[in-house]
């Protein structure tokens, strides 16, 4: 969305600045997205020679300032407390919840709007064609498109934006081409979420219909594994990534995160008895829903 369309993203965060009242905005990024950082640079400028932003736009009264925010990288630094944060000059540490704070007390003190590219990118064409248009995309509870990340076993692996309520076997089939190499099929994860068997191909990728399948769709991450993987391997990859990735300020957290990997580590290594399994069972059940963040949902 930066990279093909940095204009339509500029351009959400005027009108959800003017709807607020908001005076400041921030764009929060990676700071090793360079191409990102660039073109949004060069379209920012581009909008300020033309008087969409800065004072007084288009003689409205309205004012605005839309600053870049290069932020580390990390897991954690994209949630939105941690955000405000890393942009006040500390670092990037979750706030306690509830209550949660931002609308009412936010950066600097402020009422604060956080939201994520996608959704923001999507407002100028919902204001020139309304909102029954987009609620006409998508399935009912769930409307409009979402930018679905394929990788994995696949032969055609890409970022597709689809109508939410596609299924996972459309998805794979008919714009990922279906598995390479010939492998059969094994699961699918959707970072942070139960994998989904063969059994469940079917599912509509929506909110609705993937926490009724007993996972989440999360950021719309598709990663498709072919039965020449090691699911143990995989989920130990996974169970690595969210220790080194945990800011250590939870105890629940920091504690189950690192004996998750290392019960996960023995049975990878051929050491394990049965009651670890138990142990993974348990560790999961202490640890849900016990942190500041999402990291432990």
């Amino acid at each position: 969305l930066i990279r093909l369309n940095p204009h339509q993203l500029i351009e959400g965060i005027i009108i959800a600045s003017y709807a607020i009242g908001a005076n400041r905005s921030y764009i929060y990024i990676n700071g090793d997205y360079h191409e990102e950082i660039r073109a949004i640079e060069d379209a920012l400028q581009e909008a300020k020679d033309k008087g969409y932003i800065g004072e007084n736009i288009l003689k409205s009264g309205f004012s605005l300032d839309i600053n870049i925010y290069k932020c580390p990288n990390l897991y954690v630094a994209g949630e939105e407390t941690a955000m405000i944060e890393v942009i006040e000059g500390r670092e990037a540490k979750p706030w306690q919840k509830p209550p949660f704070y931002p609308a009412k007390r936010g950066i600097y003190g402020n009422p604060t709007l956080v939201n994520n590219t996608e959704t923001l990118s999507n407002i100028p064409h919902i204001i020139l064609k309304g909102g029954e248009w987009f609620s006409k995309i998508g399935s009912q509870k769930s409307p409009g498109t979402m930018l679905f990340t394929l990788t994995g076993d696949i032969k055609r692996p890409g970022v597709y934006e689809l109508p939410l309520g596609t299924t996972l076997k459309e998805l794979i089939i008919n714009y990922g081409q279906g598995l390479k190499n010939g492998t059969g099929f094994k699961a699918v994860f959707l970072p942070g979420n139960s994998p989904i068997p063969e059994s469940k191909l079917e599912v509509h990728l929506d909110f609705e219909s993937l926490k009724e399948a007993g996972s989440g769709l999360g950021c719309a991450s598709v990663i498709v594994f072919g039965n020449s993987n090691c699911i143990v391997d995989k989920t130990l990859d996974f169970s690595r990534f969210f220790m080194e990735e945990s800011c250590g300020q939870c105890p629940s957290c920091q504690m189950g995160t690192a004996n998750m990997a290392r019960l996960l580590q023995k049975i990878e290594d051929g050491q394990a008895v049965m009651d670890n399994i138990i142990d993974i069972e348990n560790t999961c059940k202490e640890s849900k829903g016990k942190g500041y963040c999402h990291l432990l949902t």
